[in-house]
């Protein structure tokens, strides 16, 4: 079977039903799914088993969202339900506080649910109205999704990253229909848990509905829809143009001065990935406005007590809150008219970050990092 057979217990094609182990929410999505909800239920049927999540706008930074927050705060007490503020990211602070504790099937009101693949586990992200009946009922329905197979090998250069090999594949994959289609990777076990998670979080931007690395549980010797190898040696810096993912070149081939850097997110917000910025700014100043957004306070505290901050801190980085933070566009770092923003997140979509006249470029942290001293897109390979 494939993995998601294997978790799922069906074969592929068929329509079930399943008891969902974990179910999670956060500020930006949860008003939507109580609406849904008080339509049809009024009591959750698990809510020791969910949880919501204060991390896309927070804290507050207007009215409206801070209303929002309070009618979300009131649900959560009414229904008996954890609500995490200031700890970070859903999908970081997730596995960093237990919650996926015996949990095989998870359902998340994000479309980055699936970085949760990482530790083997069948993770998707909902709309509202499925996530709602999941609360009310315990259980959700699944059509078995095809799986792509992927088989890493080799390994990263020194000045390459998960990001890269997955912006790689992304524009392998651009003409390929994802759609409700899974991803499994195998190999790569030498990786760490940071970089896997950023290669399953970057797997939702091929269009696919949920991805999964083999943790030496699984045999993955089902019937794959294809079959794809990546050799991590071969990979180089690369960088996603305006206004895709997909849309990839490499980054000795960009010229571009730059406005901003953002370095974080749900894609590369982790320990590993501000241990490498610190690394490379270490003596260094940049150029250009650069923020730093650590993916939960949990690496924030650890970037304080290893010094990465202080060494971020005096490059004239800039340390935002645990957080989601300029990612969407909402606060804290939203791009102005005509500003070029390199970032290290999952989407270039325009207007993703603010302005609709923006340009956003997408990399991995090394790359976002020399490019933050240099004031323009630059190659790790030629700086370094």
């Amino acid at each position: 079977m494939t993995i998601v057979e294997e978790i799922l217990h069906a074969k592929t094609g068929e329509v079930i039903i399943r008891d969902v182990d974990l179910i999670y929410a956060h500020d930006g999505t949860m008003p939507l799914i109580i609406d849904a909800f008080r339509r049809a239920f009024t009591k959750v049927m698990r809510p020791e088993r969910t949880f919501i999540f204060f991390d896309h706008v927070y804290p507050a930074p207007t009215v409206k969202v801070a209303n929002l927050q309070m009618e979300i705060r009131e649900f959560a007490r009414e229904q008996g339900i954890r609500i995490f503020e200031g700890y970070g990211i859903s999908h970081q602070v997730v596995p960093e506080e237990g919650l996926l504790e015996d949990a095989r099937i998870v359902i998340g009101a994000d479309s980055h649910t699936p970085t949760l693949g990482a530790f083997g586990v069948f993770a998707v992200g909902m709309g509202a109205t499925d996530t709602a009946v999941a609360l009310g009922m315990g259980k959700t329905w699944l059509r078995v999704p095809e799986s792509v197979r992927v088989n890493l090998e080799g390994r990263l250069d020194k000045h390459v990253m998960a990001m890269d090999a997955m912006l790689h594949l992304i524009e392998l994959l651009r003409k390929f229909n994802m759609n409700y289609r899974a991803l499994e990777f195998f190999g790569g076990s030498d990786l760490p848990i940071d970089e896997k998670m950023t290669i399953a979080n970057l797997s939702v931007e091929t269009n696919a509905k949920t991805a999964l690395l083999d943790n030496g549980d699984f045999e993955g010797d089902g019937s794959y829809l294809r079959e794809i190898t990546v050799d991590l040696s071969e990979i180089e810096p690369f960088v996603a143009l305006p206004h895709h993912p997909g849309n990839v070149e490499r980054a000795g081939r960009i010229n571009r001065k730059i406005d901003q850097v953002f370095i974080g997110s749900c894609t590369n917000g982790r320990l590993e990935h501000l241990r490498r910025v610190a690394e490379i700014l270490e003596g260094e100043r940049v150029r250009v406005r650069t923020l730093i957004a650590p993916a939960s306070r949990r690496i924030y505290l650890r970037m304080i007590e290893d010094g990465t901050a202080k060494i971020l801190n005096d490059a004239g980085a800039v340390i935002l809150p645990p957080g989601c933070g300029p990612c969407l566009g909402r606060h804290m770092g939203v791009a102005g008219d005509g500003e070029i923003v390199l970032s290290t997140t999952n989407r270039n979509f325009r207007g993703r970050m603010g302005s609709p006249n923006a340009e956003i470029y997408l990399a991995s942290p090394i790359t976002a990092a020399v490019s933050a001293i240099y004031g323009e897109i630059t190659n790790p390979e030629d700086a370094l």
